[in-house]
């Protein structure tokens, strides 16, 4: 049995479809992962018919997460035009939005997908397309007719699963009108990757032990639970020898919520495994209070380069009462201090465009992030009222939010009001400076919106590269090869940074998309 797997998104990081790629060969099956970044076109393009067709799988997976449903509905209506095939739908959207998700596909699987795609393989090769297939997890439409199993439990031994390929020789992408096999061609598959194809992402955990009232993990745990699973170093290192072949990864990115859920001896076993076999550069995300001085100092010394850090507000206020964040933020300062002494990166998060968020919140937010100690970097992020979490729920029953907006629209994609760029000017202007910026509208003039725009435009292509060249500079240990490996591989990303603000090229490219469908299709917006 064949299984073709389809990524709408807008670079080719698609780390969850090679693990369920995997498990399906695995598994005796055979499959394909499919790069369609943000397809939406009226038509189905030759080159995908013919892919397909030459292919000629018997199941077609379609993974989304919010900002790929109106792609993923229109690439539906196109395969169901030329195909027989049936249709699953996967990801994080479909597991926390599947009522109107089951209007568009054949089948829906909800949650992790590593075990569900193989058994629904397995039921078409047995039963056929006409029979509900009794799998747990499966939501199907048959006929008209929608079937609704329970949840699957989550995997809870993740060593059970296969581990992930950097550049599976399996994985194609549409590019300039052709289908190309990334993996023969890997330059190309670099220019879609996120960092300039530098970075391997994996997990070694799956969960958060936190229910943050804004955050889609509220409504995933719903599903997987509240429990963190996590993989053994063993595992976890399997996956890393394999990786470390490919010459051209620099680093590996950690994608887990808190890598520092992990236990000291977890941690230290990894260090010394990863330190012996490993030894490359390498990022991790951290909660402020979970973040420990002994695991940190460790994972220095194996190679850890850069900490990103979720802080959301400087505000406890915000953080308390509105996100469900119990952390003050004097622990952020207490964390910020453990990550500057070690001499890692630090790239901070942070949540803006709040409706909830009053003006003097937003100044004391400002004030808080400017006592920090520099340098360090901040990343802006527009609030997204997802489905089923607290905050959305709240933000429905009070009618201050469109409830469609979550499926268009970018996190990174800010409001540039006039807070919001103070706010990221607080890591690279003096706190003094900052103060007197850090007004409210009451109390502003003319010349406080002039010389914020100037700063704000003069630091976002000037003092952040410097200050980000620094910090990566001495992060690596001032190693000048490793410095200048990763500033050459990942010129392109940073010069997409600059010209097109907080989105990358390809994101711009898909809004662009969007606002051309609007126009274009405007059926396919209709609910």
């Amino acid at each position: 049995m064949k299984c073709l797997l389809i990524s709408l998104q807008s670079n080719s990081y698609v780390t969850g479809l090679k693990y369920i790629a995997a498990n399906v060969l695995d598994k005796g099956h055979d499959a394909r992962i499919l790069l369609l970044s943000g397809y939406l076109e009226r038509d189905l393009h030759p080159a995908i018919e013919e892919f397909i067709s030459d292919y000629n799988p018997d199941l077609i997976g379609i993974s989304l997460m919010a900002i790929e449903y109106y792609p993923a509905k229109n690439l539906t209506r196109l395969l169901r035009e030329k195909f027989q095939v049936p249709i699953i739908w996967g990801g994080v959207h479909v597991t926390t939005d599947p009522e109107d998700c089951l209007k568009h596909a054949d089948y829906l699987c909800i949650g992790e997908g590593e075990c569900v795609v193989p058994a629904v393989l397995e039921h078409l090769r047995s039963e056929g397309k006409g029979v509900v297939p009794d799998i747990p997890g499966v939501w199907t439409r048959l006929n008209g007719k929608e079937t609704r199993q329970p949840f699957s439990a989550s995997e809870t031994d993740l060593d059970s699963l296969p581990v992930q390929d950097y550049l599976p020789e399996y994985f194609f992408g549409l590019h300039k009108n052709r289908i190309y096999n990334f993996a023969q061609n890997p330059e190309l598959f670099r220019s879609y990757a996120l960092y300039g194809g530098t970075c391997h992402m994996m997990i070694t955990t799956r969960g958060c032990p936190f229910n943050c009232g804004y955050c889609a993990n509220a409504s995933l745990s719903k599903v997987y639970g509240s429990k963190v699973r996590e993989r053994s170093v063993e595992n976890c290192l399997e996956e890393l020898k394999r990786v470390k072949k490919d010459p051209y990864v620099l680093y590996i990115n950690f994608q887990d919520d808190c890598f520092f859920i992990h236990n000291r001896e977890w941690i230290k076993k990894f260090c010394e495994e990863y330190k012996k076999h490993i030894s490359l550069p390498f990022m991790v995300r951290a909660i402020p209070t979970l973040l420990d001085r002994e695991k940190l100092f460790m994972l220095k010394e194996a190679g850890l380069s850069v900490v990103i850090m979720g802080i959301q507000s400087g505000s406890d206020h915000v953080n308390f009462d509105i996100y469900n964040r119990k952390i003050k933020f004097q622990s952020v300062m207490k964390a910020a201090e453990l990550i500057s002494e070690v001499k890692a990166l630090p790239y901070y998060e942070m949540i803006v465009d709040n409706p909830y968020e009053t003006e003097d919140d937003m100044i004391e937010t400002i004030n808080s992030m400017s006592r920090l100690r520099k340098p360090y970097t901040v990343s802006l992020a527009h609030l997204t009222f997802f489905p089923g979490t607290p905050l959305t729920e709240k933000a429905l029953k009070d009618k201050i939010v469109d409830p469609e907006a979550y499926l268009s629209r970018f996190m990174v994609n800010i409001d540039y009001t006039y807070l919001n760029k103070v706010l990221y000017l607080a890591p690279y202007m003096p706190r003094a400076l900052i103060k007197l910026l850090n007004k409210p509208a009451s109390v502003r003039r003319t010349i406080h919106s002039i010389l914020t725009g100037s700063l704000f435009f003069f630091a976002k292509r000037s003092i952040e590269p410097l200050v980000y060249m620094f910090l990566i500079s001495r992060s690596l240990n001032y190693n000048i090869k490793w410095t200048a490996r990763t500033f050459f591989s990942n010129w392109r990303s940073a010069l997409a940074k600059l010209l097109f603000n907080f989105l990358s090229k390809g994101d711009m490219e898909f809004n662009e998309r969007l606002a051309l469908a609007r126009k274009e299709m405007p059926s396919l917006f209709e609910k």
